[in-house]
């Protein structure tokens, strides 16, 4: 049976919550972001649900401070290498803090094969002058979707380099000689390709099924009031945009994707 997303976001009450916590941010000098980070993403994950199920994010600002305060400054002090496992960190707790029909996410990755992943897929991506690119992408996707789990079972990305370098190549360039214009059905194509390569526990599949023209109307729409309301029009752009988003997103079962 298909379980389907949804998302039930309001323009007005986002725009509520992003301008308040955007001024309590500026006037802490940036220090208030991690609790404005924690009320953003509540509210969001609050207005998701699957299947008629909902979602929610139970971190707090206290918490999320900490921990983007210690990992940041040991990733610092090492010059950069503790990144992998300060990521991992972070990781691990936004996917703890994050539950589906009362139940939490887990992240079961570890910092020293994150490293080892990103130097070797980085090095690859140098030596071949960015051709590798597709290919370093897919295999990162793979690494967080296998070590992602929820109720025990864990998500899996079918996804190939090859066919990933392919559909780059051909929309960036549709997108190229349209000066743009194509950009959205190009989004549809791409992201449609990468949602539909996500598995859960072998029992189903995911479908991203967006469409250029829907998409096309939604940007249009939005960069155009966005440009007469000189910004304010943004929130409710932004909800827009995720209802959308999650109306075409679903779960199928495996066999009858097959």
């Amino acid at each position: 049976m298909k379980k389907q997303f949804a998302f039930t976001g309001q323009g007005g009450e986002y725009f509520s919550l992003i301008l308040v916590q955007g001024l309590l941010t500026a006037i802490t000098f940036g220090i208030y972001f991690p609790w404005a980070f924690v009320k953003i993403r509540s509210y969001l994950f609050d207005h998701l649900t699957l299947d008629g199920k909902p979602f929610s994010f139970s971190a707090t600002g206290g918490e999320v401070f900490s921990l983007f305060l210690g990992q940041y400054l040991l990733a610092m002090i090492t010059f950069g290498i503790y990144a992998p496992w300060a990521l991992v960190r972070i990781a691990r707790y936004m996917y703890e803090k994050t539950s589906y029909d009362g139940k939490s996410f887990e992240y079961t990755a570890l910092g020293g094969e994150y490293f080892s992943l990103l130097f070797v897929q980085g090095l690859l991506i140098s030596i071949t002058l960015g051709i590798y690119t597709p290919w370093a992408i897919v295999k990162i996707y793979r690494f967080q979707l296998e070590r992602s789990s929820y109720d025990g079972k864990f998500f899996s990305f079918a996804a190939d380099g090859g066919q990933y370098f392919s559909l780059l190549f051909v929309q960036g360039l549709l997108t190229l000689i349209t000066f743009g214009i194509y950009a959205p059905w190009a989004m549809a194509k791409i992201y449609g390709y990468l949602g539909g390569n996500v598995g859960y526990g072998g029992e189903l599949v995911a479908r991203v099924e967006l469409e250029g023209g829907k998409l096309f109307s939604l940007f249009l729409k939005g960069y155009l009031l966005g440009a007469i309301t000189l910004g304010i029009y943004f929130a409710w752009f932004q909800m827009e945009l995720y209802r959308y988003y999650a109306e075409c997103a679903s779960f199928e079962p495996a066999a009858a994707a097959a």
